[in-house]
């Protein structure tokens, strides 16, 4: 018998590595890659909602429950109905910490003011727990899937942060499109296939609006023969040989400068990103422009940037597109009537 539990351990301990690395795929693919700000947010939210699950399926099946006690010995000590107790409180207590964990999802200016609005978010942690649970318990089965079919493709990903919200969401995406067919990748748009949509329809039935920042509804790939292109939310996702990864992210680098999305994810960086936005409509508008006052906007714009403490990702995004307001800027400054100048080095914009 001793035996036979020590041969079961060692499988579990095995699966229980794999089911880590199970999980870290499910997350990317559920989410994308999520902002550093928001990772160990969701990364508590889902190892609790799991948690969750296996705690309440241990109290509706106590056969389970002590066979998964099995593998974590407790003193002898300790009496059985003290860990019965602590599963119920478990079950009560973790949806909560979940729902007080959501309302920091949002940002500050965005969350409830009441106490009893505060106490309905708290609340809804409870089919917010259930539903973010059975959706990474699908995504656990999906990934290897999808993982497996990449590595047969022989196909890498690479990542881009993109912010984009709900209602600019198929604007993005129509940008993004844009952008690969003038660099030589013609795509054909597809609604993200059942094995992604299905798990995250049963999170957004449990969950509401909660996640309508981390799940896109109408979650889209921009697909060709040579690569796939999926929109997150929060991440874009490039998937391909790596040849083509590589030119298809430098593309989108280079071109996705200014559009509905941001590619920084903290709100200070956000605002930067929207005050350099403002400055390239204006040297771009058909009216009259201040290309000294412009000048200045984006001096003051790059001493923000260096006093700021962003992260060396937001960073770059920041240094990069000032960079390409300021070349635009210089060349119009050089001959003020030589409109293709801009055009030369125009991002897209709709």
């Amino acid at each position: 018998m001793v035996l036979f539990q020590t041969i079961l351990a060692l499988i579990f301990r095995s699966a229980g590595r794999i089911l880590n690395t199970a999980f870290g795929w499910a997350t990317v693919m559920l989410f994308g890659k999520i902002p550093e700000k928001r990772q160990t947010q969701i990364s508590i939210m889902a190892f609790g909602s799991v948690i969750w699950l296996t705690v309440v399926f241990g109290i509706a099946f106590p056969k389970l429950g002590a066979f998964l006690l099995a593998f974590a010995p407790l003193p002898k000590s300790v009496d059985p109905v003290w860990i019965r107790l602590a599963m119920l409180a478990m079950a009560l207590l973790i949806p909560m910490g979940i729902g007080v964990l959501g309302l920091y999802l949002v940002e500050q200016a965005e969350r409830p003011k009441s106490l009893i609005a505060k106490i309905k978010k708290v609340l809804k942690g409870y089919p917010y727990t259930l539903g973010l649970a059975l959706t990474l318990f699908m995504m656990i089965v999906v990934a290897p899937i999808m993982k497996v079919r990449s590595l047969l493709r022989r196909w890498d990903d690479a990542h881009l942060p993109m912010m984009v919200v709900p209602n600019d969401y198929m604007d993005v995406v129509a940008d993004i499109q844009h952008v690969l067919r003038t660099g030589g990748f013609e795509t054909h748009r597809e609604t993200a296939n059942l094995m992604l949509r299905l798990p995250t329809k049963i999170l957004t039935f449990f969950a509401g609006g909660s996640v309508d920042r981390l799940i896109a509804d109408r979650l889209t790939i921009l697909r060709s023969p040579r690569v796939e292109v999926l929109l997150h939310p929060s991440d874009l996702v490039i998937r391909g040989r790596s040849g083509d990864v590589a030119r298809v992210r430098a593309i989108l680098t280079e071109n996705l400068t200014f559009t509905k999305a941001y590619q920084t994810w903290t709100t200070e960086a956000n605002r930067i990103e929207d005050r350099l936005v403002a400055i390239w409509n204006e040297i771009n508008g058909d009216q009259d422009r201040n290309t000294d006052q412009c000048m200045e906007q984006l001096h003051a714009v790059e001493h923000d940037i260096k006093a700021a403490e962003f992260s060396y990702e937001e960073w770059e995004v920041l240094f990069r597109e000032k960079l390409s307001v300021e070349r635009v800027l210089l060349r119009l400054m050089a001959d003020p009537q030589n409109r293709s100048s801009i055009r030369d080095v125009e991002p897209v914009l709709h």
